[in-house]
């Protein structure tokens, strides 16, 4: 049977009470405390840390948990180590707002997919922090201002993400420059669909304007600048007289170099 509590910011508070399934957290309390909802596997989200004062969750405070979804954490400045590890149930992740964090936060969460979320603010990805989970498939969230993985002596960040990296990365002492330059690499990748739609349909554009004018120089310019809103999209008469063209190519041509 499952059970609605008040957590008053005590130490393992709650530690292994399966029945825990709703959680409300008492006024003045800043920290989820080291342990305090270890074990709670019916406990499956954390909603209720999106109107509280919350800024802090303690080391191992929702490990082995039976969260499924992690929202709300937009206000959590910091994160202990194992916050989350071994929550084997945990599929997403969005959100995050942490400025710092522990090592192994999202250990072996084994059905975790992607590290969609992870914060604009935090630059070095901590030891083990997704060590053991088989089920990443995809990084999924911009990456290009992390500058380095740690890794200690249980191994880098992604050890283990035998989905995620190829075997020669997947290693514990694997070089953690390697994987994080393959995964950038991967973030640029699991985008491009989209920027190949978006190149698809300038080169339609482009085909579209040289077939009305007939300038294929000026055409891919000042395309991109009408996708750009630099230019509006205009359409080129079968009547304009020559002047009239060779005054607009001027002017095109003109604002391309001020451009380009």
């Amino acid at each position: 049977m499952s059970k609605a509590v008040v957590y008053t910011g005590r130490v393992k508070e709650f530690d292994g009470d399966e029945k825990v399934s709703h959680v409300t957290v008492a006024d003045g309390v800043t920290e989820i405390k080291v342990h305090a909802f270890w074990g709670c596997k019916g406990l499956t989200n954390l909603s209720f840390l999106k109107d509280s004062a919350i800024t802090t969750v303690g080391q191992e405070a929702f490990s082995s948990s039976g969260i499924i979804t992690l929202h709300g954490m937009g206000r959590v400045r910091t994160m202990g180590s194992s916050a989350f590890a071994f929550c084997r149930n945990l599929r997403t992740i969005e959100g995050l707002g942490c400025e710092e964090m522990g090592n192994a936060c999202f250990a072996q969460c084994i059905l975790l997919q992607s590290m969609k979320g992870w914060p604009a603010s935090m630059t070095v990805i901590p030891d083990e922090t997704f060590w053991g989970c088989t089920g990443m498939t995809t990084v999924d969230c911009d990456i290009s201002h992390v500058t380095s993985i740690r890794v200690s002596y249980g191994g880098h960040a992604f050890a283990g993400c035998t989905s995620l990296l190829p075997p020669s990365l997947s290693t514990r002492t694997a070089d953690p420059a390697g994987v994080l330059a393959f995964l950038k690499r991967k973030a640029i990748l699991e985008r491009a669909p989209e920027r190949l739609a978006f190149l698809c349909s300038l080169k339609h554009a482009q085909s579209n304007y040289y077939n009305r004018t007939g300038d294929p120089c000026g055409a891919t310019r000042r395309i991109i600048m009408e996708f750009a809103g630099l230019f509006p999209a205009r359409e080129s008469s079968n009547n304009e007289s020559s002047s009239d063209e060779e005054s607009s190519s001027d002017e095109g041509s003109s604002s391309d170099e001020e451009i380009f």
